[in-house]
């Protein structure tokens, strides 16, 4: 099994730091054989950063288990001066695999992070984007989000979090994923298919979604029925991941996945083959 989006370090001031020892231990104990791990330098969601250099320091000491993922802010330097591509190329030669996880408190599409994409279609990074109320904002539906894959086409987006997780049903309350105050919650009821989860999965070869944390188990079991079948038919586009952060953080997407009523060529699929499909860089 392949977890696609893991954490180390202190990113919240109420639980203790995630050591790389903790992670590794803690994948020993679910049958979890390596992990992509993702820094953190947005300030939008967590309360501390863990950059990019320390998440290549720890990685490359356990280059066989955690797979090293970038990111770059970009709102920095003077106003249109800043330019990713060094930066991005850097990270690539020493070792970075993939962009995010991006959680800028930016329009979903916003100029900055157009360049950032730009650079990463051309170096064939896949990039991890959080969906919140206030993280890579779009609207109902997600249109912005439509426009930006179909802009860069031959950049495989990742989806998580509570703003695309909600949008698995065709029936969604958008007061919970856009509320008036405070932050996205999570939708709960049977699941009318046809919701723009499945039609963006269904349309667009370069959109995958990964099925960690509250807003990816939420999502699968509200509706069981549904999730089988859903599970069934997106395997070839879904990856499991857990967004561990903190130690002793239930991660009940493990056993939902390793007992879920689902053909083994899916599991296989949703557990290691399509990660290994995107993480070219770190499997060729």
């Amino acid at each position: 099994m392949i977890d696609f989006h893991t954490h180390f370090g202190r990113l919240v001031h109420k639980y203790p730091p995630l050591k790389v020892s903790t992670l590794l231990k803690r994948m020993d104990r679910l049958g979890i054989e390596q992990a992509v791990v993702m820094p953190i330098e947005n300030p939008e969601e967590t309360e501390y950063y863990v950059t990019t250099d320390e998440v290549l320091r720890a990685t490359r000491r356990h280059a066989d288990r955690l797979i090293p993922f970038c990111n770059i802010d970009p709102r920095r330097n003077s106003p249109g001066n800043f330019d990713p591509r060094p930066i991005i190329e850097e990270y690539v030669a020493r070792g970075c695999v993939g962009f995010g996880e991006v959680l800028t408190g930016l329009q979903m599409g916003d100029p900055r992070m157009k360049q950032i994409y730009a650079i990463c279609e051309e170096m064939k990074l896949p990039v991890v984007l959080h969906f919140d109320s206030y993280i890579n904002i779009d609207e109902p539906g997600l249109p912005r989000f439509e426009q930006l894959v179909d802009e860069f086409p031959k950049l495989n987006f990742i989806a998580h979090a509570m703003c695309w997780w909600g949008e698995i049903s065709k029936r969604v309350d958008y007061s919970i994923l856009y509320p008036e105050t405070g932050y996205a919650g999570y939708p709960t009821g049977s699941v009318v298919p046809g919701g723009r989860v499945e039609y963006l999965l269904d349309k667009y070869p370069n959109v995958y979604a990964d099925l960690s944390a509250n807003s990816g188990y939420n999502a699968l079991t509200r509706d069981i029925d549904f999730s089988y079948k859903f599970l069934e038919k997106f395997s070839h586009k879904l990856l499991f991941a857990t967004d561990y952060l903190y130690p002793r953080q239930p991660l009940p997407i493990v056993d939902f996945i390793k007992n879920a009523e689902i053909s083994s060529e899916a599991f296989k699929r949703i557990t290691e083959t399509n990660a290994k499909k995107l993480l070219h860089r770190y499997f060729n």
